[in-house]
């Protein structure tokens, strides 16, 4: 235990006498340590002769027990799923997640061949075509021109000297 807490623990009376024997050796030789004691002792002399009175307009028990009394009435009026219907929920609630996976999943794989490759077509509008194929690792986006010529969109640049251009 550190001594900040050991030094709580004092204050609070819940040290042995051996316990308290070594503190008040530290605290002779350690003057930051008395220094909090005086602190805490301070501390818990303010709590303690400031603390409100407060008093409840009912006895313990009788607060408790309304209570009790309300956690009780909860209970009786809580909503449950006749014995009848309880099999097939057990069954739905599973079935409707693996139709929602299974859904999930068609809808990521997109128009996927068994090869492997995959085409899309984007809106009319845009006119650009895409191509993706699994097996050989590559995609390929395909831009039509103003007269409808289709040509992908990134090549590899040539590096040509600027002479033989």
């Amino acid at each position: 235990m550190n001594t900040e807490l050991k030094l709580q623990a004092l204050v609070d009376g819940e040290l042995d006498a051996r316990e308290v024997r070594e503190l008040e050796t530290l605290l002779a030789q350690d003057a930051h340590s008395a220094a909090l004691l005086q602190e805490l002792k301070w501390t818990r002399s303010a709590l303690v002769s400031h603390e409100a009175d407060v008093k409840l307009p009912e006895s313990r028990e009788f607060y408790w027990s309304k209570i009790s009394r309300a956690i009780e009435a909860e209970e009786k009026h809580a909503v449950t799923a006749p014995p009848e219907r309880v099999w097939w929920l057990r069954f739905l609630y599973p079935a409707a997640g693996l139709a929602a996976m299974v859904a999930v999943m068609f809808v990521v794989s997109g128009g996927r061949t068994t090869d492997g490759s995959a085409s899309e077509s984007v809106t009319e509008d845009v006119n650009v075509v895409s191509f993706r194929s699994e097996s050989e690792k590559m995609s390929v986006v395909y831009v039509a021109d103003e007269n409808g010529n289709f040509s992908p969109v990134s090549q590899e640049a040539k590096h040509e000297p600027e002479a033989e251009k």
